[in-house]
């Protein structure tokens, strides 16, 4: 099989493998250090030699590699491990800076437990490479299997790849990578006998062409070679597929070079200045067209007997135009016909398609006892035939636990923030609430880092957020590259436009009451779910065991609390996405509706217990600011016009009307 370049390679690599298919790749396709399984070993190896290399970055690299074997889930709580036992003990450090302590002192994980499997395999590995290091006569074999060993990966390879399968096939090509890596060690060895281990990493990772490779050992004949076209060159075969035929992949007519005009420069090298100058880009599309059509020249004169080119034709995908070179339509025709695509042939397709009709019923149900018929003998084989047993397919299994979510009696709450997610999905909003929401990323941070500096200095000047947000940015973890400038930057106007707002508050009268103030307000009871039907016992369970309202509360913060000179409240809601609704959505925006309606009761629980001659702010006890960021645009207000209380007036401003609208 030859396909245009090696990112459609690696894909039919693995996708074959995954289908039970023995595939061979050349050698000179794959670099021994670019291995998956090899890269780690030689992170640490580094890491060993100059400990000053473990960063951040490199840890979570390390953890979530093949040897870390550490998932985001895993990493994620591993996080959150050493972040609290920090808090606990009185600091104040970052995860980053907790996870490089962690791999880099042995006694730092000794309390941690499951999530602190591949932390601790991981800082084992680092201190058994340090320690080989620095023996006298150290070289890379000696550094290299200290690695290794400590690692204790060699049966659980060594057991996954006797067992066969897809986790067994890549399970032998990391043990592969593992022995090449070795030999390539052991031949500079007794190349150069006095060579110390640092000069090793420098030759494998300083080489421009790949000398050591993962070549192929003990291969069978019976597989499928995968290729390019150049390492296809000089080679024949009775059979030969040419897939991945699209057009804007093959030929690939993008311009090369345009960036940093590398092409102009090599032909005002070859054929000098005045002949680079003439090209226009007509005539460089037209030269990269004969280059990609020679290319698939190539591929297609490679067949003895058969040629089989193979295409896609989909809305995001069409066929490449050198089909008509191979196979031209026939006079009057309007277009190709399709090709039906079967399942695979093997025993995971036919496991999967006999699943599908043992679930038939109706006139199928004869086909649906056969195919049950096949799966019980493939159950019952030895050894038994993964998928087959009824006990390992999702959804048959019993549920884990009948009881319901929230007991009965018990309150959900909801933040104003998760509003929207309500609305538009209670499946996602419940998964979320549950503890499945996403990883924070970056746009979330920085959300996180700009409401941290607004809690902090909520009146400051805009030189003194620049001041701030400079001495808390290496908190975010970014590298200082024009990428992390320019997120910077976007950071620097945020705070900047919040100093101008401060100044717009006074400008208009008003002042600042509290930050990040907690409210909660109970809902109107949510009455069971009509399941429209009779049946007692389903009622009981579609309501969680009872058939009692269930109660929900309102619970949230306000970014910022203010109060004009005449006594009306507003309440700002600080944004730092990149969207900014209009003034038609503002009115019915999920989350600051529910701000707006709040408003008057929360605030008046807020401070209900504040004497109206003294000012709350100083008086009521503020709380501590949630780590939650929110999505939308830079920021904007929403005000809830009040009565204004005379100031003759006996009663507390800051309790609730009984009437009105609100």
């Amino acid at each position: 099989m030859i396909v245009r370049n090696g990112g459609q390679l690696s894909e039919l690599q693995r996708y074959l493998t995954g289908q039970g298919i023995p595939v061979r790749v050349p050698v000179a396709e794959s670099a021994v250090r670019d291995e998956v399984a090899v890269r780690p070993l030689l992170d640490a190896y580094a890491i060993a030699l100059d400990p000053e290399l473990l960063t951040p970055e490199a840890a979570v690299a390390l953890l979530t590699s093949r040897i870390g074997g550490a998932t985001s889930i895993e990493l994620r709580r591993l996080r959150q491990s050493l972040r609290r036992e920090e808090l606990l003990g009185g600091g104040g450090r970052t995860s980053d800076a907790l996870l490089v302590e962690a791999l880099s002192e042995p006694g730092a994980l000794a309390t941690l437990g499951l999530e602190g499997r591949s932390a601790r395999r991981t800082a084992r590995l680092i201190r058994a490479g340090r320690n080989a290091a620095g023996e006298p006569g150290a070289n890379a074999e000696t550094v290299l299997w200290a690695l290794w060993h400590s690692t204790g990966l060699a049966n659980a390879w060594t057991d996954s790849a006797l067992t066969g399968g897809s986790h067994g096939a890549r399970a032998d090509r990391d043990l592969d990578a593992m022995m090449a890596l070795f030999h390539t060690a052991e031949r500079y060895v007794d190349q150069m006998p006095g060579a110390g281990p640092e000069q090793f990493l420098e030759y494998l990772l300083n080489q421009e062409l790949p000398m050591d490779t993962l070549a192929a050992r003990a291969q069978v004949d019976d597989a499928v070679e995968l290729m390019t076209p150049a390492s296809a060159a000089g080679r024949q075969w009775p059979v030969v597929i040419v897939a991945g035929l699209q057009e804007g992949v093959w030929p690939n007519t993008r311009l090369r070079g345009e960036l940093l005009g590398s092409s102009l420069y090599a032909d005002a090298v070859e054929h000098g200045v005045s002949y680079a100058l003439q090209l226009d880009p007509l005539s460089r599309l037209r030269e990269i067209r004969y280059d990609e059509l020679r290319s698939f020249s190539t591929a297609v004169s490679r067949a003895c007997e058969m040629l089989i080119c193979t295409a896609v034709s989909s809305e995001d995908d069409q066929p490449s135009s050198f089909l008509d070179y191979v196979a031209p339509l026939e006079p009057g025709a309007e277009g190709r016909g399709f090709t039906p695509v079967e399942r695979p042939m093997t025993l995971r397709a036919l496991v999967a398609e006999l699943r599908q009709y043992a679930q038939l019923d109706g006139k199928y149900e004869p086909e649906a006892a056969e195919a049950a018929r096949v799966l019980a003998g493939l159950a019952a084989a030895e050894p038994a035939v993964p998928g087959a047993h009824p006990d390992s397919w999702w959804g048959l299994p019993p549920l884990t636990t009948s009881e319901p979510v929230v007991p009965p009696g018990g309150t959900v709450y909801v933040s104003p923030s998760k509003v929207e997610s309500v609305q538009k999905s209670p499946l996602d909003w419940f998964v979320q609430a549950a503890g499945g929401e996403a990883a924070t990323d970056f746009a979330r941070s920085l959300g996180t880092l700009v409401h941290a500096i607004a809690q902090d200095l909520p009146e400051a000047s805009g030189g003194e957020y620049v001041a701030e947000l400079i001495r808390r940015w290496p908190t975010l973890g970014m590298k200082d590259n024009w990428e992390g400038k320019l997120d910077f930057q976007r950071a620097e106007t945020m705070v900047r436009k919040l100093a101008q707002y401060v100044l717009l508050m006074r400008s208009e009268g008003r002042s600042l009451l509290g930050v990040e103030q907690d409210f909660e307000v109970r809902l109107p009871d949510v009455p069971p779910a009509d399941t429209g039907t009779d049946d007692a016992e389903s009622v009981g369970d579609s309501a969680g065991g009872t058939d009692l309202p269930r109660a929900a509360v309102l619970r949230g913060q306000v970014d910022r609390l203010e109060i004009d000179a005449e006594g009306r409240l507003v309440i700002v809601d600080l944004k730092t996405g990149k969207r900014q609704p209009g003034k038609t959505e503002l009115s019915r925006h999920p989350q600051l509706g529910p701000t707006k309606r709040r408003s008057w009761l929360a605030v008046s629980w807020t401070y209900t217990d504040c004497p109206a001659q003294e000012n709350p702010v100083h008086q009521c006890r503020t709380h501590q600011r949630r780590a939650h960021s929110y999505r939308a645009a830079q920021y904007w207000r929403s005000s809830e016009q009040r009565p204004k209380v005379p100031a003759s007036s006996n009663r507390n401003p800051w309790r609730p009307r009984t009437t009105g609208p609100w």
